[in-house]
Protein backbone atom coordinates (compact mmCIF):
# COMPACT_ATOMS: atom_id res chain seq x y z
CA UNK A 1 0.00 0.00 0.00
CA UNK A 2 2.69 2.12 0.48
CA UNK A 3 4.00 1.87 -2.77
CA UNK A 4 0.61 3.09 -4.22
CA UNK A 5 0.29 6.10 -1.71
CA UNK A 6 3.99 7.41 -2.79
CA UNK A 7 3.01 7.14 -6.71
CA UNK A 8 0.03 8.82 -6.04
CA UNK A 9 2.27 12.17 -4.94
CA UNK A 10 4.19 12.04 -7.94
CA UNK A 11 3.65 13.82 -11.22
CA UNK A 12 3.98 12.16 -14.72
CA UNK A 13 7.80 12.84 -15.04
CA UNK A 14 7.78 10.79 -11.14
CA UNK A 15 8.94 14.27 -9.66
CA UNK A 16 7.14 15.21 -6.31
CA UNK A 17 4.86 18.20 -7.10
CA UNK A 18 5.77 21.40 -5.42
CA UNK A 19 2.88 21.93 -3.35
CA UNK A 20 3.71 19.04 -1.57
CA UNK A 21 7.51 19.21 -1.19
CA UNK A 22 9.04 20.78 2.17
CA UNK A 23 10.20 23.21 0.00
CA UNK A 24 6.62 24.10 -1.13
CA UNK A 25 5.17 24.28 2.26
CA UNK A 26 7.63 26.34 3.67
CA UNK A 27 7.12 28.90 1.00
CA UNK A 28 3.92 28.79 1.31
CA UNK A 29 4.40 29.38 4.88
CA UNK A 30 6.38 32.55 4.63
CA UNK A 31 4.30 33.88 1.98
CA UNK A 32 1.19 33.82 4.24
CA UNK A 33 3.17 35.42 7.12
CA UNK A 34 4.42 38.41 4.76
CA UNK A 35 0.83 39.04 3.26
CA UNK A 36 -0.28 38.94 7.50
CA UNK A 37 2.24 41.51 8.20
CA UNK A 38 1.50 44.00 5.56
CA UNK A 39 -2.23 43.67 6.39
CA UNK A 40 -1.64 43.98 9.61
CA UNK A 41 0.62 46.85 9.06
CA UNK A 42 -2.09 48.48 7.10
CA UNK A 43 -5.13 48.66 9.25
CA UNK A 44 -2.67 49.71 11.74
CA UNK A 45 -1.59 52.83 9.73
CA UNK A 46 -5.53 53.56 8.72
CA UNK A 47 -6.40 53.50 12.56
CA UNK A 48 -3.43 55.53 13.46
CA UNK A 49 -4.62 57.95 10.36
CA UNK A 50 -7.90 58.14 11.77
CA UNK A 51 -7.44 58.64 15.58
CA UNK A 52 -4.69 61.68 14.08
CA UNK A 53 -6.77 63.41 11.54
CA UNK A 54 -9.34 64.89 13.96
CA UNK A 55 -6.36 66.78 15.91
CA UNK A 56 -4.32 67.73 12.69
CA UNK A 57 -8.02 69.21 11.19
CA UNK A 58 -8.40 71.22 14.31
CA UNK A 59 -4.62 72.35 14.34
CA UNK A 60 -5.04 73.68 11.06
CA UNK A 61 -8.52 75.35 11.50
CA UNK A 62 -6.51 77.05 14.88
CA UNK A 63 -3.46 78.28 12.56
CA UNK A 64 -5.58 79.18 9.32
CA UNK A 65 -7.65 81.25 12.14
CA UNK A 66 -4.56 82.90 13.36
CA UNK A 67 -3.08 83.90 10.10
CA UNK A 68 -6.87 85.23 9.25
CA UNK A 69 -6.87 87.61 12.42
CA UNK A 70 -2.92 88.69 11.79
CA UNK A 71 -3.80 89.69 8.41
CA UNK A 72 -6.74 91.28 9.56
CA UNK A 73 -4.67 93.42 12.46
CA UNK A 74 -2.20 94.12 9.57
CA UNK A 75 -4.73 95.83 7.50
CA UNK A 76 -6.36 98.04 11.00
CA UNK A 77 -9.65 95.91 10.85
CA UNK A 78 -11.01 96.22 13.95
CA UNK A 79 -11.48 92.40 15.58
CA UNK A 80 -13.96 93.63 17.77
CA UNK A 81 -16.24 95.06 15.51
CA UNK A 82 -15.72 92.33 12.75
CA UNK A 83 -16.89 89.52 15.72
CA UNK A 84 -19.93 91.77 16.07
CA UNK A 85 -21.01 91.94 12.82
CA UNK A 86 -20.29 88.29 12.85
CA UNK A 87 -22.40 87.46 15.88
CA UNK A 88 -25.12 89.84 14.63
CA UNK A 89 -24.89 87.60 10.99
CA UNK A 90 -25.30 84.70 12.94
CA UNK A 91 -28.49 85.81 14.50
CA UNK A 92 -29.93 86.39 11.28
CA UNK A 93 -29.16 82.99 10.10
CA UNK A 94 -31.23 81.60 13.13
CA UNK A 95 -28.68 81.05 15.60
CA UNK A 96 -30.12 82.06 18.66
CA UNK A 97 -26.90 82.36 21.07
CA UNK A 98 -24.22 82.79 18.42
CA UNK A 99 -21.89 84.29 21.34
CA UNK A 100 -22.12 80.42 23.25
CA UNK A 101 -21.16 78.72 20.01
CA UNK A 102 -17.92 78.40 18.24
CA UNK A 103 -17.37 81.40 16.52
CA UNK A 104 -13.87 81.72 14.02
CA UNK A 105 -12.11 84.16 11.43
CA UNK A 106 -11.34 81.95 8.78
CA UNK A 107 -10.14 84.49 5.71
CA UNK A 108 -9.71 88.28 4.83
CA UNK A 109 -9.40 89.82 1.87
CA UNK A 110 -8.51 92.90 1.76
CA UNK A 111 -9.00 94.67 -2.27
CA UNK A 112 -8.09 98.17 -2.93
CA UNK A 113 -10.82 100.36 -1.57
CA UNK A 114 -13.19 99.54 0.89
CA UNK A 115 -16.31 98.40 -0.85
CA UNK A 116 -14.71 94.70 -2.11
CA UNK A 117 -13.28 94.31 1.70
CA UNK A 118 -14.37 91.05 2.43
CA UNK A 119 -14.05 88.49 5.82
CA UNK A 120 -15.16 85.37 5.86
CA UNK A 121 -16.42 83.45 9.45
CA UNK A 122 -17.57 80.13 10.55
CA UNK A 123 -19.75 79.94 13.12
CA UNK A 124 -20.20 75.58 14.42
CA UNK A 125 -24.37 75.53 15.68
CA UNK A 126 -23.96 71.96 17.76
CA UNK A 127 -23.48 70.02 15.27
CA UNK A 128 -24.19 72.44 12.01
CA UNK A 129 -21.01 74.86 10.66
CA UNK A 130 -22.39 77.77 8.58
CA UNK A 131 -19.96 79.98 6.96
CA UNK A 132 -20.63 84.04 7.15
CA UNK A 133 -19.18 86.22 4.54
CA UNK A 134 -19.05 89.72 5.67
CA UNK A 135 -18.50 92.42 3.07
CA UNK A 136 -17.85 96.86 3.93
CA UNK A 137 -20.37 99.20 2.73
CA UNK A 138 -19.09 102.42 1.92
CA UNK A 139 -19.03 104.15 5.20
CA UNK A 140 -16.93 101.14 6.43
CA UNK A 141 -19.90 99.33 8.47
CA UNK A 142 -19.66 95.37 8.20
CA UNK A 143 -22.73 93.38 6.79
CA UNK A 144 -23.53 90.02 5.78
CA UNK A 145 -22.82 89.66 2.23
Amino acid sequence: MPAALSTALLDPTGHVPLAVSVVGVVLLIVVVVIGLLALTGWVAGRRRDDSQRALTDERIRAANSALAAAHAADEGWDPAVLRSAALEAARSLGISDPSAVGLSLVSVDDQPGVANDRATFTVADGERTHEIVLGRAADGAWTAV
